[in-house]
């Protein structure tokens, strides 16, 4: 996964939550028919904003639980509103929360707020995982190479441990 919409990772207490900004500075060519004088970030790319920081959570509590990776992927939206628009550029505090974690899935709550403390968007998101961390017909340590460099890209103040078995 590869965190594109967010920022930075400003906060991560693995079990509990992970705090973050996302960015919304998209090419104007996003905005010119979502809406025409009127342009606003599309409601499902706040939600994936959302989803990023969820599935980091879930990665770093299943690590810090058990000691290994899992990669989630998002496989539902049990609920998302869309309370307030969100203009283009407008910087997006996000903040998830780890409500339950089962063997091979997750379910958090995510909130995204303006700068001015009012909440764009709130969602539960529901992401699944291979229990073991392993990666169908995927090359494992590529994909740890590559969490670590977001990891390092986003400034994250959580990085997992190496463990014996190469995680």
């Amino acid at each position: 996964m590869r965190w594109h919409l967010l920022d930075a990772l400003t906060e991560v207490v693995p079990g509990q939550h992970a705090r973050g900004r996302a960015r919304t500075a998209f090419p104007d060519e996003l905005f010119a028919d979502h809406f025409p004088s009127f342009p606003i970030v599309p409601g499902v790319l706040v939600i994936e904003a959302g989803a990023h920081l969820g599935g980091f959570l879930v990665m770093a509590s299943v690590h810090a639980a058990l000691g290994h990776m899992v990669f989630p992927v998002l496989s539902i939206i049990r609920e998302a509103k869309l309370r307030r628009f969100v203009p283009p550029g407008t910087p997006l505090l996000l903040e998830a929360t780890l409500d339950t974690l089962r063997p091979e899935s997750a379910l958090c709550h995510i909130t995204a707020s303006g700068l001015d403390g009012h909440r764009h968007a709130t969602m539960q998101l529901i992401f699944a995982f291979e229990p073991g961390g392993g990666v169908p017909g995927g090359d494992r340590d590529r994909l740890r190479r590559f969490v670590d460099a977001e990891l390092e890209r986003l400034q994250s103040p959580w990085r997992p441990a190496a463990t014996a078995a190469g995680d």
